[in-house]
C-alpha cells in the first residue's frame, strides 16, 4: 500500500478555485483501479493539505497519465502555486487503529 501526503499553498484570493480544482481531481482519481481514497482539504486560505492512499505503486504511478491529472496541474499552474510538500509511504502491514 502507497500512501502520498502533504501539503499545497497557492495565494489566499485563489483558495475558491483551487478547492474547485481539487474537487475535480479527487473526484476522478477515486474512480481509479487501485485507489483506495484521495482528498483534499483546506487549512486556512491558500493552504492545503492531500492525502492519497493507493493498493500499489504501479496504480499511483498510473493517475500521472490520466487526463485529469494533467488538468489539475494545468489549473494549479494558472493559481499560482507557491509551495509544495509531498511525502511517499510504503505501507506494510494495515490494522484497526482501535481493537
Amino acid at each position: 500500500m502507497i500512501v502520498v501526503a502533504g501539503s499545497v499553498s497557492v495565494p489566499a484570493e485563489n483558495s475558491e478555485a483551487f478547492m474547485a480544482a481539487a474537487a475535480d481531481i479527487s473526484a476522478a482519481s477515486r474512480t481509479l483501479e487501485g485507489n483506495i481514497d484521495y482528498c483534499i482539504s483546506i487549512q486556512a486560505p491558500g493552504e492545503f493539505r492531500f492525502l492519497e492512499i493507493w493498493e500499489t505503486e504501479e496504480a499511483m504511478m498510473a493517475q500521472f497519465a490520466a487526463p485529469h491529472f494533467g488538468a489539475f496541474q494545468a489549473a494549479v499552474g494558472e493559481l499560482g502555486m507557491a509551495g509544495m510538500d509531498g511525502k511517499k509511504y510504503e505501507i506494510s502491514s494495515v490494522s484497526p487503529l482501535f481493537g
